[in-house]
This record gives C-alpha cells, sequence and structure tokens, in this order.
C-alpha cells in the first residue's frame, strides 16, 4: 500500500511562483505534486508535476524544495502532494493519499518601486 504524502512546507510566494520543501520518505521517489486555484475541483483544475527525488537537488537539511510556476498574481491556491511509487518497485501501485493541503497566494502585481533611491544633484 502507497503511503500518504509528505507534508509540504511553505517557503515563499511571489506574483507567479510559489515555493514549497518537503522530506522525501526512504522508501519511495516518486512524487506527485498537485495545484489548483482555490475553490476550484482537483478533478477538473488541478494541474501537477512529477518529481523524482533521485533526479532534484536537495537543501542543506535533506529537503526537496521545488517551484509551481506560471501561477496568476494576487491568486489563492491549493497545493498538496501525493507519493505515486516506490524506489525498486517494478509494479504499479495506486498512488498514495494526498499530504495535507496548504492554502497559499501569490503576491499581486505592484505598481511601487521595489527598493527606494535617492539621487543627489
Amino acid at each position: 500500500m502507497t503511503p500518504s504524502g509528505p507534508k509540504l512546507d511553505f517557503i515563499g510566494a511571489s506574483e507567479t511562483i510559489i515555493t514549497v520543501a518537503f522530506n522525501p520518505l526512504n522508501s519511495h521517489d516518486n512524487y506527485e505534486l498537485q495545484w489548483k486555484e482555490y475553490p476550484q475541483k482537483w478533478d477538473s483544475d488541478g494541474q501537477s508535476k512529477s518529481i523524482n527525488s533521485k533526479e532534484v537537488t536537495r537543501t542543506g537539511n535533506n529537503k526537496i524544495q521545488t517551484n509551481i510556476e506560471d501561477l496568476n498574481p494576487g491568486t489563492t491556491y491549493t497545493v498538496r502532494l501525493r507519493v505515486l511509487s516506490a524506489v525498486a518497485s517494478e509494479e504499479s501501485t495506486a498512488p498514495g493519499k494526498p499530504s495535507p493541503e496548504l492554502i497559499i497566494d501569490t503576491e499581486a502585481v505592484s505598481c511601487t518601486p521595489k527598493a527606494s533611491q535617492c539621487a543627489i544633484m
């Protein structure tokens, strides 16, 4: 039986990118990161990307950090993670239950300058 997805940690969000991280399971390599605009339905509106824990760079504390890109500014998203398959599994197994969902807002587009600047004339 495939276990539930590991808990996601929120790292940050910009106008079009959400960054999350998780501790991979020792017993499983393949994960599916899923997201959707809140309150849309997972079945019809969910998007996803596959993550193989052997093919990604890990942070200093051995977590996998990944970005969800091309998002809409000023929008609320729901994000979750599922385990897809075991490390050495040749047989296909049903995906595990999703991790607890994170609800994250992307930043709104700002019309103000990002940094203040002075000019001496």
